[in-house]
C-alpha cells in the first residue's frame, strides 16, 4: 500500500511540475528600422503557435526568383524557429514596412537558431530595399521548397528585386 500511495504522489508531483513549467518559446529578435512585437499587438509565443499564413502571391515576376536550396554544413536551421521568424515578416508586411539592406548583409528578424536576413547581391545603395511583404513572399518559397526533415535553409531574390537576396538560415554563422 504505501508503493501505492508513493507512485499516486509522484505522479501528481509530476503534473504539477509540467503545469508549472509551460512551454517557453525563444525570443523573437526584429532588424533593425523594424516595428517590435508589442507594436504589432504579438508575443513570441502568438509567432511561434500561430499557422503561418502561405496565402501571399507575388505582386511581380522576377526572373531571379529561383530557390537555392542550401545544404552545405551548418547553414540549414530548425524550421519551427523559420515558421515564427515568416510570421513576424507576415505580420509586419501589413503595415507596407519596408525591409532595407544599408551595407552588405542585415538580419530582418531571428527567433532561436533561425534567422531571415537579407544582402544587397550589388552592394549598390538604395537598390537593396523592397517591401517586407516582398521579403515575406521569397521567405515563403524558402520554407515551401527548401524543408527536409525538420530542417530549412536557402535563399531567394525578394519578389520584384533581384538586387535583395532573401536568406533563411541558421543565425549561429552570423
Amino acid at each position: 500500500m504505501l508503493s501505492l500511495n508513493f507512485l499516486l504522489a509522484s505522479v501528481v508531483i509530476f503534473i504539477t511540475g509540467v503545469q508549472a513549467n509551460p512551454t517557453i518559446y525563444p525570443e523573437i529578435i526584429p532588424g533593425p528600422g523594424l516595428p517590435s512585437l508589442e507594436s504589432l499587438n504579438l508575443t513570441s509565443k502568438n509567432l511561434y503557435t500561430m499557422k503561418p499564413q502561405f496565402l501571399l502571391e507575388p505582386r511581380s515576376s522576377n526572373s531571379a526568383s529561383d530557390v537555392d536550396c542550401t545544404s552545405f554544413a551548418n547553414s540549414n536551421t530548425n524550421l519551427n524557429d523559420a515558421l515564427a521568424c515568416y510570421n513576424y515578416l507576415a505580420a509586419v508586411n501589413m503595415r507596407d514596412q519596408t525591409c532595407a539592406v544599408s551595407g552588405d548583409n542585415v538580419r530582418f528578424v531571428e527567433a532561436g537558431e533561425a534567422m531571415i536576413g537579407g544582402s544587397n547581391l550589388h552592394q549598390t545603395p538604395g537598390d537593396a530595399a523592397s517591401s517586407c511583404w516582398d521579403v515575406s513572399v521569397a521567405a515563403q518559397g524558402i520554407l515551401q521548397s527548401c524543408t527536409n526533415g525538420g530542417r530549412v535553409g536557402g535563399i531567394q531574390a525578394a519578389n520584384g528585386n533581384g538586387n535583395l537576396i532573401v536568406g533563411v538560415y541558421n543565425a549561429n554563422l552570423k
